[in-house]
């Protein structure tokens, strides 16, 4: 029979592990750090199965005729929360590592849960930085940078009122990026200035790099279930930008027929400066660690410069995308080391760049213009720009991996 002290801890794990998954965390880490929990408190027949709505915990003696406990949490109103997935790492670290006792983590955990985010201005703020410095990426010029953060404050406060009305994400997504498209509009009529640049810029801060980074990750992990209903995730979230972008675009081709404006080129370098700030904002959206804020901004700088400097050495987009994304991972990595953090933490906000939302907005207005085969064309080459990220994260996180057991191995070899 499961005690009441088993009982506890198995509820303490469960909680750690809901509140990372309701904060965007991988499954494979929610897992680990659940068994990791358990076993710190001599439970060592354990099983954990979580996937992206919910969570399994299973506990018995090993036996075949010992009786076996479950205990099922689903979970619901999932939102990125990078501080509070390094607050509940951190937490991990200590309780498996000290005499933290059950009650304490308990209390830990709940002051981690009511911590609060960054406050609204603060995220608005995030939201113009986002579309005024990506602005620069899709070709924009300065005026546009203005007009897209104008109108990513417009998406974002659209989003924070509807999402309090808990309406499907889909819809949410749609809403706020018509929103965003509508205030371009507006905006460009009143200056004249008018690019893809800017409605790009405007929708990026929706754009779900975070879904794409961690399918990635689980499907590395093994996780093939999480991994393909966060893939799945994307594509919808993918879908609805594209439909709410691509409604306005086609009022605004259908009332001029042409775009007017064209691509501007900033020099080289201050793209590291653009992608620094553009991840200080994605840093406010995300409510990251602030002790991390600067790395990763930088991590996130040298990121946009990677992804406008591959071009310039002859490289294509995939090859681009593949070599950035390495360096991002590569960094992260050693930043996670230095830090004592979670990877994910440097990761998400550097990798946000590298996300292809010009082809799946360009996939999404061809067909909408009723144009099937260019839509087939710019999709096809928008999954495999999607694989070459998933490929290079996946190659990095393993290298990473057989590193650190190779350095394990070595040094337990030397203590003997």
């Amino acid at each position: 029979m499961i005690n009441k002290v088993q009982k506890k801890i198995l509820i303490l794990a469960l909680y750690a592990g809901e509140l990372m998954l309701k904060s965007g965390a991988e499954v494979y880490r929610v897992e680990d750090t659940i068994i990791r929990i358990c076993k710190a408190c001599k439970i060592d027949y354990v099983e954990c199965f979580a996937t992206t709505t919910g969570i399994t915990l299973s506990l018995d003696r090993g036996g075949a005729d010992s009786e076996m406990h479950t205990f099922i949490k689903r979970i619901d109103g999932i939102s990125i929360d990078l501080e509070r997935i390094s607050m509940i790492n951190e937490f991990s670290r200590e309780f498996t590592t000290t005499d933290l006792s059950v009650d304490d983590g308990f209390e830990r955990l709940r002051a981690i849960a009511a911590r609060p985010t960054f406050s609204l201005p603060l995220r608005i703020l995030g939201a113009a930085l986002v579309g005024a410095f990506m602005c620069p990426y899709y070709g924009g010029n300065v005026s546009g940078m203005f007009i897209s953060a104008a109108a990513a404050c417009v998406g974002y406060i659209i989003f924070y009122v509807v999402n309090k009305l808990k309406l499907a994400g889909f819809i949410r997504v749609f809403i706020s990026c018509l929103g965003s498209s509508l205030a371009v509009l507006a905006l460009s009529n009143i200056t004249a200035d008018y690019t893809p640049a800017l409605i790009l810029s405007a929708v990026t801060i929706f754009m779900p790099g975070v879904a794409i980074t961690n399918a990635a990750r689980d499907l590395l992990s093994g996780d093939m279930l999480a991994g393909v209903a966060r893939a799945a995730d994307a594509a919808i979230t993918a879908v609805a930008i594209s439909c709410g972008a691509g409604v306005i675009a086609g009022i605004w081709v259908f009332a001029r027929g042409v775009n007017s404006g064209s691509r501007v080129e900033f020099p080289l370098p201050l793209f590291f400066v653009f992608g620094f700030l553009m991840t200080i904002g994605f840093c406010l959206q995300l409510n990251a660690p602030k002790r991390h804020m600067i790395l990763a901004s930088v991590i996130g700088g040298v990121g946009m410069f990677a992804l406008m400097g591959g071009p310039h050495l002859g490289y294509g987009s995939l090859l681009t995308a593949f070599i950035g994304t390495c360096l991002i991972a590569i960094l992260s990595e050693f930043a996670s080391k230095a830090g004592r953090d979670a990877t994910i933490v440097f990761i998400i906000p550097g990798i946000i760049p590298f996300v292809p939302g010009l082809g799946l907005f360009e996939a999404t207005s061809a067909i909408l213009a009723n144009d099937a085969s260019l839509g087939i064309e710019k999709g096809a080459s928008t999954l495999l720009y999607a694989g070459s990220i998933a490929i290079s994260l996946i190659v990095v996180a393993t290298g990473a991996r057989l590193i650190r057991e190779l350095i394990t191995r070595i040094k337990s070899k030397t203590s003997e």
